[in-house]
């Protein structure tokens, strides 16, 4: 018995610690910046919603009332090609993909007043897609990039 016990209790609290360790550093390697705010143009804008899991972006600002003041961040994990669709959104929106590393970066892509609609078959045929690769896109109501003078090319940094 007491030979068991010399084995078993040693082994036991290093596969705790192992799981442990792992869950600490799995959380440190997934956890996302979380960004409040970014500066375009000289002027700074809050990020009134963020999505970062998969269940987030799929929501992104579906059945919301949006003002001019709604700004949503999507952040993605790695540079691609993020299509986006309008189901069930209560205002049209104006899109800006972003190229970003530490904070900096460039607008990529813009879709502007992009239309919202209510029947869910019609929303995946009607999708909105870049012509460049992006990790993070920025939602706003219909105007926001026409009333803000923003551009593909212009410069970003998120805070």
């Amino acid at each position: 018995m007491q030979i068991s016990r010399t084995i078993i209790i040693p082994v036991f609290i290093l596969l705790f610690a192992a799981v442990i360790l792992n869950l600490t550093y799995r959380s440190q390697a997934t956890s996302p910046k979380v960004y409040t705010s970014f500066y375009l143009n000289g002027k700074s804008y809050n990020i009134t919603a963020i999505a970062v899991t998969e269940a987030q972006q799929i929501h992104g600002l579906m059945n919301t009332t949006i003002s001019n003041s709604t700004i949503m961040l999507f952040e993605f994990p790695v540079l691609g090609i993020y299509p986006f669709w309008m189901y069930d959104t209560y205002s049209n929106l104006d899109m800006l993909w972003l190229n970003a590393s530490g904070g900096s970066g460039t607008v990529v892509y813009i879709e502007s007043n992009a239309t919202s609609c209510l029947v869910l078959a019609k929303c995946l045929n009607q999708t909105y897609t870049p012509n460049a690769l992006a990790n993070y896109v920025i939602e706003a109501k219909a105007g926001f990039v026409q009333r803000n003078g923003i551009s593909v090319g212009d410069k970003i940094t998120l805070k």
